[in-house]
């Protein structure tokens, strides 16, 4: 596969909450608001958990050696090193 098939890889091997979450923001485009209401949580809730889930998927990107987004970069910041 190319790089579009190691990020849709990636994606997979995310758990489904994270790409629920992903998937909504991605190819949805909801806001925080929006997706608070949808998965019937708080803004503050889904700002941690839209956070973890890119770390995740940074994570899962390099493992892939896909390409990694500057948005997927600077959620890996301090995980570089």
């Amino acid at each position: 596969d190319g790089a579009s098939g190691r990020v849709a890889a990636a994606l997979r091997s995310l758990p489904e909450a994270d790409r629920e979450l992903l998937t909504l923001v991605g190819w949805e485009g909801l806001g925080h608001a929006e997706l608070a209401t949808v998965l019937g949580c708080s803004r503050n809730a889904v700002r941690v958990r839209l956070h973890r889930a890119r770390r995740r998927f940074a994570r899962a990107l390099r493992r892939h050696d896909a390409p990694i987004p500057a948005a997927a970069l600077r959620a890996l910041e301090g995980d570089l090193t």
